[in-house]
C-alpha cells in the first residue's frame, strides 16, 4: 500500500551544495566526497543505486551521477527523453516550495550515458517535459550542457556540466538556493526517485523536491 504521507515530508530537507572554482572537465573540476550528497533511500523506500555529486559556482552546476546494480543494459533514445535510461533533474532556479506546478523557472533535464553521437554510442543531455507545469521553461540552448560517461559491467557514470544558460533565472547572487530531484530510470527498475516514494508526484511538483543550499565553502 503506497503511505498517505511522504515519509520526508516531516522535514524541509535543505542539502548544501558546496562552491568550487573548477566544474569542467572531469579530470579538473573539484568535486570531492565533500560534494557527495547523502542517500535518502531507505527513507524514500527504493532502491539504493544511485549516487549523486554535485557542486556550483556562478557559472552553473556541475553534476555527478553512478548507477551501480542496474546491469550493462540501457535504452537511450534522445527523442523520448522521458522514458529513457539515465540520470533525470528537476531543477528550480527560483524555488518558492509552495507552488505544486512547475514553472519557467524550472527545467528538467535527462542526462543519458549512450543514445547521443552518429552511432548513437556517446552521452546526451536532453530537455524533457514537466507534467502539469504552467508554463515551460525555454529551450534548451545548443552547448548549454556538457557531459561525459562512462559505461561499467553493472550500470554507469555520468558527469555533466549545466552552464547558466541551462538553467532559467540562475542567479545564485541574488537567489543562492534551487529547488532540485533527481531520479534514475531503468528499464529493469523503473523510476527510482532519490528523495521521495515512487507513487508521489515527484516528477511534476516543486512541493515535493529538496532545496539545495548554494554555501560558499
Amino acid at each position: 500500500m503506497s503511505p498517505l504521507v511522504n515519509p520526508a515530508s516531516p522535514f524541509r530537507l535543505r542539502l548544501p551544495c558546496r562552491k568550487r572554482d573548477v566544474l569542467w572537465p572531469p579530470a579538473a573540476w573539484g568535486l570531492d566526497d565533500a560534494c557527495r550528497l547523502p542517500s535518502f533511500a531507505l527513507v524514500a523506500g527504493v532502491p539504493d543505486v544511485l549516487e549523486l555529486t554535485l557542486a556550483w559556482n556562478a557559472d552553473g552546476l556541475a553534476v555527478r551521477g553512478t548507477a551501480r546494480g542496474v546491469g550493462a543494459g540501457r535504452w537511450c533514445q534522445p527523442t523520448r527523453p522521458e522514458d529513457s535510461d539515465g540520470l533525470h533533474l528537476w531543477i528550480a532556479t527560483r524555488p518558492t516550495g509552495e507552488s505544486h506546478r512547475a514553472g519557467r523557472w524550472c527545467r528538467r533535464l535527462a542526462l543519458l550515458p549512450t543514445g547521443g553521437g552518429r552511432l548513437a554510442d556517446k552521452p546526451v543531455a536532453v530537455a524533457a517535459a514537466i507534467p502539469r507545469t504552467s508554463e515551460p521553461a525555454a529551450e534548451l540552448p545548443e552547448g548549454a550542457v556538457s557531459i561525459e560517461s562512462r559505461i561499467a559491467a553493472d550500470g554507469w557514470t555520468v558527469e555533466a556540466f549545466l552552464r547558466a544558460a541551462a538553467l532559467p533565472g540562475w542567479d545564485p547572487a541574488e537567489i543562492p538556493r534551487l529547488g532540485f530531484c533527481a531520479a534514475l530510470v531503468d528499464r529493469r527498475l523503473g523510476r527510482v526517485p532519490s528523495f521521495a516514494p515512487p507513487e508521489f508526484p515527484w516528477d511534476s511538483d516543486p512541493t515535493t523536491w529538496i532545496e539545495l543550499e548554494l554555501v560558499d565553502r
